[in-house]
């Protein structure tokens, strides 16, 4: 319970620092990751841990691919679309789902940063989207429902 104490604590940190300055400190995915390693173990875990991270990277490596082809010239895309951060949030829970949860949370937490930047855009002074920090939140909320669950599912592999 401690852990699970400290992960949502880092992810709520992560949620206020991507909301109000747009970054995350680097140790806070570190922390996420290293909770994580705590909390579960098991060579399943770590083929998980593999294949989720193949899938991140094939998916962002197709995100650039299609907005370089888009922009018809290579493009960087932590200088025009994602921040360092967002990408060490999403490896660092890769150990939190296994194979098929951890692609629906990754649409899932897509959709939802996107829902709430349109509800809170009003409300904020900046055009980016806190993808980690967003992101951030539903995995907190994830998370307490998985603890405060009575049924024997699970979202996470915690």
């Amino acid at each position: 319970m401690v852990a699970q104490g400290s992960l949502v604590l880092c992810l709520l940190i992560m949620l206020w620092q991507d909301w109000k300055y747009r970054r995350i400190h680097v140790v806070l995915p570190m922390l996420v990751f290293a909770i994580g390693m705590f909390m579960v173990n098991g060579l399943v875990v770590y083929k998980a841990i593999l294949i989720n991270m193949a899938f991140f990277a094939i998916v962002f490596s197709s995100l650039v691919l299609y907005m370089s082809l888009k922009a018809k010239a290579f493009l960087n895309p932590l200088e025009h679309y994602f921040g360092l951060g967002d990408v060490f949030f999403y490896l660092a829970i890769t150990l939190f789902f296994d194979v098929k949860q951890y692609a629906v949370f990754f649409i899932t937490s897509m959709l939802f940063a996107l829902l709430m930047q349109l509800l809170v855009k009003k409300h904020s002074n900046h055009t980016t989207v806190p993808l980690a920090g967003f992101s951030s939140l539903l995995l907190c909320i994830v998370v307490l429902v998985d603890a405060l669950s009575v049924t024997n599912y699970k979202f996470t592999i915690l």
